[in-house]
């Protein structure tokens, strides 16, 4: 399976081809979709709205694509913690979307970690910390079983994989939960140089480390990789990674919220094409959009 991840936290100021209002959005989901993509993730056009705002800020975007493709697999991001609301998860908006726009899954991250942004020439770190404690996580999973929504559960760094798998072996983890394993290049989530400091380096041997993980793990769930800040998916070790992860029986997410490189700027239909074709090299056939819906346990 290939998934299409066509924006997130990077604005055009780090490639002009990332969609950033609802038209351009909508534009890139058909375009993504009608390429063969399995799912679209997409972020909406301000991370900070929560609730009922931000479900309305979605579907600006996604009631075109649902008109045209009833059928269409997208799942929205998190928002931003509400800083006057104790009681918020950041995922109430997905409740209002599972019911009026089609959407199965939802995102789950069950960690904390510094992003970093820059650094000074005296090597100072600067950037911001991304923090999901505890009691967010449980609210997020609970939030995932009220409303029969699977979990994606992001594996930034060790110790985020095996707070999925605790969940997972509690059988928290609702029909059509998937592990997205990232894998940080040195641009990492956020940063236009290369600083990253985060994750597991976007290498085969990293891959490697987790496998060895989830093969230990009790239940099994469908694992994609996803490479982040780590340049070209044309060559060197990012593409390597990319094909071992398909000849291993993994999938793949793609796109210009992962991706990051200071001279390449790719469409996310170039992304999703590149993929395709490793996989036709590696000759493991790339599902359909049925066929996803069967692997993802949602048919």
């Amino acid at each position: 399976m290939i998934e299409a991840h066509i924006n997130g936290v990077r604005s055009k100021m780090y490639n002009p081809n990332i969609p950033t209002d609802y038209g351009e959005i909508t534009e890139e989901a058909l375009r993504c979709w009608e390429a063969g993509a399995t799912a679209i993730h997409a972020h909406n056009t301000n991370i900070a709205l929560h609730g009922r705002e931000a479900a309305d800020d979605y579907l600006k975007s996604w009631r075109p694509v649902l008109k045209k493709y009833p059928e269409v697999f997208w799942y929205s991001t998190g928002s931003a913690l509400d800083p006057f609301d104790p009681a918020a998860c950041g995922l109430e908006h997905a409740e209002i979307l599972a019911r009026e726009a089609a959407m199965k899954v939802c995102v789950v991250d069950p960690g904390s970690v510094n992003l970093v942004l820059a650094a000074d020439g005296n090597g100072d770190l600067t950037g911001i910390p991304y923090n999901n404690d505890n009691a967010v996580i449980n609210r997020q999973v609970a939030l995932c079983e009220r409303n029969h929504l699977g979990c994606v559960w992001g594996v930034y760094e060790t110790g985020y994989l095996r707070t999925a798998l605790h969940y997972i072996r509690h059988g928290r983890s609702p029909k059509g939960s998937t592990i997205d394993l990232y894998f940080i290049g040195d641009y990492g989530l956020t940063a236009m140089q290369p600083v990253n400091t985060a994750g597991a380096p976007a290498t085969v041997e990293s891959l490697y480390y987790y496998l060895d993980i989830l093969e230990r793990a009790e239940v099994k769930l469908p694992w994609f990789i996803s490479v982040w800040g780590a340049g070209s998916q044309l060559g060197g070790e990012h593409r390597a990674l990319l094909k071992r992860a398909i000849e291993l029986g993994g999938h793949i997410k793609t796109g210009l919220e992962m991706h990051f490189d200071p001279q390449e700027k790719p469409t996310n239909l170039e992304l999703v094409r590149q993929v395709r074709s490793i996989a036709e090299e590696v000759g493991r056939p790339v599902a359909t959009q049925a066929e996803a819906l069967g692997i993802y346990g949602l048919n």
